[in-house]
């Protein structure tokens, strides 16, 4: 009994939690139930992540670099006025107040170049600082996107674990009655406490899963998510008529992927550091103009005097210590950085878009099996539960298909999500998530018309299109090697003959004696079938063979001397298979080698094909029930059984 009481405090604990959980979600967002979209996170998001603000502010920050520069163009005026009591000891005037005044104005001539190449590297800066301010936002779009869903998907898992603890929970009341009653047995209750604590661990795993994704997304968004939540479905048509070309949909994205272009156009400006670098081998030029007045003279005495001059300057220096030569070959490796940055930029997005790409396509196609699985697992729970109550099926039987459900269920909207996860991180690695959701950045001006040059490249050059080649592995379920119809999965002869015909098993048919049909009801069943002897006949095969060897030729003598013993006898050749390899390929291997050993008797014994019939049982009748090499080859075997054949009369 306190084993009784302790799993359901656990279970009341489970829910409880569970219901909390609910509870503090709605309760964070009000009485309001109206639902809220992807999209309307995405825009708060957007226009309000402190990490999105700072790459915004590097935006402005670098459009005021390119006006910083060009001020290098203009004129410099300085004013330089003062005015100072002087005490001396010496001159005429041995104490006087003294004002002086100069505006002075210097224009570049001529410096190497250097400010137009300042100019320049920094407008292509600020193209940079765009697109990195737009990789930001399509990087925290697609991480809101990606925490939205999760926050779904496990709301979902969440409720599907409740549902199978609630449902273990009532077996549980069932078993518990039954032994209280002394009619059921200690040992279900044992087995049903068991699985009854699994069901509260996974209830307790969603709920701290979803703990996750809420924290998640309250860092995104800065509030958590609503309770109503809308489904996301993403409708692109960039998706939607590239996806089922990689390379199509992977030179797409070079050209608009904000994280490579910004790569790209970080290495233009870095070749023009090096021009300005290259500068400070040239000589300086400047023209100079200035004007001063003064209302003491040279020997100070009380008179003003003015001074009026313009000129050219030239400056040239010979020697800077090295710092001049150290300053390109810093320019030089700036240049070589950024190629390595647009290098790892190529290689991520290369990597995201194949990866995306590959789910999409197997989860496409995995999603109707997947559910199909759900499905049937759905109905067999129904039925094995409804057999359970009238004791047609045992305890174990019932947990298992439960549990399948559960599982099944979960492996289904896992996939679902999975699906929608890809298409979102495909937009997002070609830069075009924000626009699909209609989102955009308040405020951002079009810096690209105010680029110094708008980069243009290959693709094919720049970052070439690698297939990772796994195609023939994807098709696997179609990939048919030999031509003969069978795909290679099921096919045991893969380098059939081009043009012969092959049985169902992919292999060369061959002229052999017809088999009987299978037993009919107006004959006899297996089951029911007037057994006169039985035979354990020695023949053992090689995994995965149907051959019979030589030295098992032999083994049919019993069963040839019973039936030319009786004319109305019949035989049934029970083919079995051993434990390790799939249940469905096993089932095949086993008629097939009790077929072969009926195609001995009609050869070699010339028994009648309507006397003798094949049948395979697969690896559910073993000797040994285990998997070790031992218990294998005894397990691969056949057997068979004389009956008595109905009157043809």
């Amino acid at each position: 009994m306190k084993l009784i009481n302790s799993v359901l405090t656990k279970v009341v604990i489970g829910v409880t939690g569970a219901v909390l959980t609910h509870a503090a979600i709605a309760q964070s967002n009000g009485v309001n139930n109206s639902p809220v979209s992807l999209e309307d996170y995405v825009r708060k998001v957007v226009n309000e992540n402190p990490e999105v603000q700072a790459s915004w502010r590097q935006l402005q920050v670098a459009m005021s670099d390119v006006d910083i520069a060009r001020g290098g163009f203009r004129p410099q005026v300085d004013v330089l006025a003062s005015s100072a009591y002087t005490d001396r000891n010496y001159g005429l005037d041995r104490e006087y107040m003294g004002h002086t005044a100069q505006i002075t104005l210097t224009q570049m001539l001529y410096d190497g170049f250097l400010t137009s190449s300042e100019v320049k590297r920094f407008k292509q800066a600020q193209v940079v600082r765009f697109f990195e301010l737009m990789g930001e936002i399509e990087q925290k779009s697609l991480d809101t996107a990606l925490a939205y869903m999760d926050v779904q998907l496990f709301r979902e898992l969440l409720k599907l674990a409740e549902e199978n603890l609630i449902t273990h929970v009532d077996v549980f009341k069932q078993i518990e009655e039954s032994v209280e009653a002394g009619v059921g047995r200690r040992a279900d209750l044992e087995q049903i406490s068991g699985r009854l604590s699994l069901a509260e661990s996974n209830v307790l795993t969603e709920l701290s899963n979803l703990h996750d994704v809420t924290a998640r997304f309250l860092r995104l968004v800065g509030e958590k998510p609503a309770q109503n939540l809308q489904s996301v479905s993403i409708n692109s048509a960039f998706v939607d008529a590239n996806v089922t070309d990689i390379q199509s949909l992977l030179t797409s994205a070079y050209g608009t992927n904000p994280q490579f272009n910004a790569a790209i156009y970080n290495i233009d400006a870095q070749r023009y550091a090096v021009d300005s670098a290259k500068s400070l081998y040239h000589p300086q030029v400047n023209l100079t103009a200035s004007y001063g007045a003064q209302t003491r003279d040279q020997a100070a005495l009380n008179n003003t005097i003015t001074e009026a001059s313009v000129g050219v300057n030239f400056s040239y220096n010979l020697y800077n210590g090295g710092s001049d030569s150290a300053a390109i070959r810093q320019a030089l490796s700036q240049v070589d950085l950024a190629k390595d940055l647009r290098d790892k930029a190529c290689i991520d997005m290369r990597q995201t878009v194949q990866i995306a790409y590959n789910d999409i396509i197997n989860i496409t196609e995995q999603l109707p099996a997947l559910n199909a699985h759900r499905l049937s697992s759905d109905r067999v729970k129904s039925a094995y539960m409804d057999q359970f109550t009238i004791g047609e099926r045992s305890l174990l039987d019932l947990l298992d298909s439960e549990n399948e459900y559960y599982e099944s269920s979960r492996a289904y909207l896992e996939a679902q999500y999975t699906l929608e996860k890809a298409r979102v991180r495909l937009l997002a690695a070609s830069g075009s998530l924000a626009q699909t959701l209609g989102i955009t950045k308040d405020g951002v001006p079009d810096v690209l018309d105010k680029a110094e040059e708008k980069i243009t490249y290959d693709p094919n050059y720049v970052c070439p299109v690698v297939r990772t080649d796994f195609e023939d592995e994807l098709n696997i379920l179609k990939r048919d090697s030999d031509g003969d119809g069978i795909v290679d999965l099921w096919d045991d002869c893969v380098d059939s003959t081009p043009g012969a015909m092959v049985d169902d098993f992919g292999c060369e048919a061959k002229e052999e004696p017809e088999l009987a049909p299978e037993p009919s009801a107006a004959d006899f069943t297996l089951d029911n079938a007037n057994i006169i002897e039985s035979f354990n006949v020695n023949i053992e095969f090689a995994s995965n063979s149907t051959e019979v060897l030589p030295e098992y030729e032999n083994s049919l003598q019993e069963v040839i001397d019973a039936l030319n013993s009786d004319a109305n006898s019949g035989v049934i050749i029970h083919g079995h298979a051993s434990l390790d390899g799939d249940a469905a390929y096993n089932q095949r291997l086993s008629e097939r080698r009790a077929k072969t050993v009926a195609s001995m008797l009609m050869t070699k014994a010339n028994i009648e094909a309507r006397r003798i019939t094949a049948v395979g049982y697969g690896e559910t009748r073993p000797l040994v029930d285990e998997e070790s090499e031992a218990a294998n080859a005894r397990n691969r075997r056949i057997e068979a059984a004389i009956i008595q054949l109905p009157s043809t009369q």
